[in-house]
């Protein structure tokens, strides 16, 4: 039988991919062109404008706090990475925005639509976010945590609209009835094929590529989602600089 060999030139280059990937891979969820989905054309058109609770419709983020550390985070609900990323160091924003320290702008986008059999599990999501941030703001850490907490898999229809009414009833807080939340989904689409295109605002970033991602006073984090020293050495340097 016959084997395959690499040349030591094409071993190393193997060796030297497979490294890239595994580095992406323990990055964060990989992002790609917008395509059209079955239902797009039964999302309205996106209208909204100025603000509501703590959601910057014009902006295209939700913003907590007033500190003068501006902290952007982009974040997909069915992103395993992002869910990795707001256990681990979800924390440590959301205390510096508890102290005063620093304005966190959470960019609720969907990035990964495709990955939910048709039910645009990723927009669904994000959007009922959104609706948190907008109604019910100091609700929004909760729930935000409790949405990655039950994440469920990829290539799966995801949870159900009403199983995200009923992750919010435990928060006791509701979500908004179904037209105001179809409005919120265009919103999110919207500020995702933006982002995808680029350029991010006060960033190094030209664009989205993947989530999550942070930026901390301009500076983009490139480390691995599941490292949170490494983020929080990267987060206390990003202050001096």
């Amino acid at each position: 039988m016959a084997f395959f060999q690499l040349s030591p030139r094409r071993r190393r280059g193997a060796v030297f991919l497979a490294a890239l990937i595994n580095a992406i891979i323990l990055s964060g969820c990989l992002g790609s062109e917008a395509m059209p989905s079955e239902e797009e054309d039964s999302y309205p058109t996106s209208s909204l404008t100025g603000v509501v609770g703590a959601v910057e419709f014009d902006g295209g983020y939700i913003s907590l706090g007033s500190g003068a550390t501006v902290i952007d985070l982009y974040l997909d609900p069915l992103c395993p990475y992002c869910k990795i990323f707001e256990a681990d160091s979800g924390q440590l924003l959301f205390d510096e925005v508890d102290d005063g320290r620093a304005t966190l702008r959470i960019h609720p986008v969907a990035l990964l639509d495709r990955l939910s059999v048709g039910t645009n599990y990723s927009t669904r999501a994000a959007a009922s976010i959104v609706d948190v941030a907008a109604s019910h703001p100091f609700a929004l850490p909760g729930y935000l945590s409790a949405v990655f907490a039950n994440q469920p898999a990829e290539n799966t229809p995801g949870l159900s609209d009403q199983e995200l009414v009923s992750i919010a009833g435990q928060l006791n807080v509701s979500l908004s009835d179904a037209t105001t939340l179809r409005t919120y989904q265009a919103w999110v689409r919207d500020i995702t094929a933006e982002a995808l295109q680029g350029p991010l605002p006060t960033s190094e970033a030209l664009a989205l590529t993947a989530v999550p991602t942070t930026i901390v006073n301009g500076h983009l984090y490139s480390g691995n989602s599941d490292d949170a020293e490494h983020f929080a050495q990267f987060y206390q340097a990003s202050l001096t600089q």
